[in-house]
């Protein structure tokens, strides 16, 4: 019961907002279409290979090994970032018995996880189908994977919950957390993309992915001679093992993981939220103005809990994305390093702060409308702060990268460039926060605030990228140039155009915030 209650709300909450049916519209589009679009032709060949009465065990091994992964990876966020019972709590706790609350919350969380995961499988599914000529293929595929992705989920799910109540236990710091994380992410995603490049053949299929010695693919590869053994698969005595192994460990996982979360359900867990011994004082040059005063503030916010910036997710995954021609060609870093931490601070500088100043701010804005002439200084605050950020990345990891492969003179045009492109994207991305705020407070990397609208994040970092690449070009162009009057012209509009977007977003959200009364905050 408490699972169906909460799966109706998420419904209804979704289905009441505009914003919230587009966005979930938009992630279905996303992952049902246009990434499944992206595996086309490894999807129907991998069909044609399973259907062509000798099914490849080694891509078979390496099929069922990214089910694992992903069972892993989604059962072990779900169980280290749960949604804490809130207000309700306590009544919760003795409404119900606490094994039906452990159910129910691990049911609802189950499924709101995975959810996102099945328009990606029907259409990887239907891929296969095409290209093995009829459903028995994909329907056995999808029947063998789903032991493989429950015992992951669930031994992923256990090892959340055990981090989890670890870093309560030994009270381990936010940074700590937040830097274990992103280690776990990057390597994780450099081991993933190396190990599969090194085994896709020419034409980009799976006919050559064999695992390799320190993954278990001689279990998973013996599973699948099982699995497909009425494709004319060959199986063997230890695929056997490895399938009533998976199937011993979906029941006895979920007990184990019911059990033990009902355990931490009954016991007090200390406060996650790390104790300050007192107030520190605003360092040189913080000092100089009202507005740098209150950057200082919001960066000292974020080096309390660096979870302030849960929000720049998708920028770290894009960035890890674009990351993938350096694994293949280490040399190109610093080709493609100084455009890209140019472009990425730039990013950041909007993102951090700027995209929802109104949602942010919500509870200080009567202090800050009976006490202030103008909320302009708490937006220039925003905007000096992401500005520390971004040009961290911007030129502090950039210019080190232009100074080794290009010339001073390129190096300190695109240094400059880096200064003006922040300033367009902070003020552009107060605009979008002003005129797409996100008020409604919700739990988000085990962090409950007013995060920014997906959407229009994502938009923000699309557009950024577009327009930031067509400045690195005139960078190029306007140091090589013969003649500084083509490159004048073009940089006059491609400033005009920045200024337009950067200034017209900064006071589109000074007017919205000098315009509130006390009434509607």
């Amino acid at each position: 019961m408490l699972a169906r209650t909460e799966l109706r709300c998420r419904v209804r909450d979704v289905r009441g907002s505009a914003r919230k049916l587009l966005s979930v519209a938009f992630m279905a589009l996303a992952f049902g279409v246009f990434f499944p679009l992206v595996l086309w032709s490894v999807g129907t060949g991998f069909g044609r290979a399973l259907a062509s009465g000798s099914p490849p065990l080694g891509p078979a091994g390496v099929a069922f090994g990214a089910v694992s992964v992903l069972g892993l990876y989604v059962g072990g966020a779900s169980g280290f970032n749960q949604e804490a019972a809130g207000t309700v709590g306590p009544l919760v706790r003795t409404s119900i018995s606490p094994t039906a609350m452990s159910l129910g919350r691990l049911g609802s969380e189950s499924i709101q996880a995975t959810a996102i995961g099945v328009p990606t499988a029907v259409a990887l599914l239907l891929e296969v189908a095409v290209g093995a000529g009829g459903p028995v293929t994909p329907a056995l595929l999808a029947v063998a994977s789903l032991p493989v992705f429950l015992a992951a989920f669930a031994v992923g799910r256990l090892l959340g919950d055990a981090v989890r109540h670890a870093s309560e236990v030994l009270r381990v710091s936010l940074w700590t957390k937040a830097l274990v994380f992103l280690a776990v992410t990057v390597v994780g995603y450099v081991g993933s993309y190396r190990f599969v490049y090194a085994g896709l053949d020419e034409s980009g299929g799976l006919a050559g992915v064999f695992p390799p010695a320190f993954l278990p693919g001689e279990p998973l590869q013996a599973y699948a001679g099982v699995a497909f053994a009425p494709l004319g698969a060959d199986p063997r005595p230890l695929g056997g093992l490895v399938a009533v192994l998976l199937l011993a460990t979906v029941p006895l996982g979920f007990a184990a993981a019911v059990r033990w979360e009902t355990h931490l359900l009954l016991r007090e867990s200390p406060s996650d939220e790390e104790q300050t011994s007192g107030s520190r004082g605003v360092p040189w040059p913080f000092t100089a103005t009202p507005s740098a005063r209150v950057a200082w503030r919001y960066l000292l916010r974020t080096r309390r809990d660096p979870r302030m910036l849960a929000h720049l997710g998708p920028l770290l995954f894009g960035m890890l994305g674009m990351g993938a021609s350096v694994f293949r060609n280490p040399g190109s870093l610093l080709t493609f390093g100084p455009p890209a931490a140019t472009i990425a601070g730039a990013t950041v500088a909007g993102a951090a702060y700027c995209m929802n100043p109104l949602g942010d701010d919500r509870d200080q804005l009567p202090l800050l409308l009976t006490s202030t002439r103008s909320v302009a200084v708490v937006l220039r605050g925003r905007v000096l702060a992401g500005l520390v950020l971004g040009l961290l990345l911007a030129v502090g990891v950039g210019t080190p990268l232009s100074i080794a492969s290009t010339s001073v003179v390129s190096t300190l045009a695109l240094a400059g460039f880096a200064v003006v492109l922040s300033l367009a994207g902070a003020g552009t991305a107060l605009g979008i926060g002003a005129v797409l705020p996100r008020f409604e407070r919700r739990e988000y990397m085990s962090v409950e605030r007013a995060h920014p609208s997906t959407i229009a994040l994502i938009c923000y970092l699309f557009g950024g990228l577009f327009v930031g690449g067509i400045g690195v070009f005139l960078v190029a162009w306007s140091v090589d140039a013969h003649s500084p009057l083509l490159p004048a012209i073009a940089w006059t509009l491609y400033l005009a155009v920045l200024a337009l977007f950067g200034g017209g977003g900064y006071v589109a959200a000074v007017r919205k915030f000098d315009r509130l009364t006390l009434d509607e905050t």
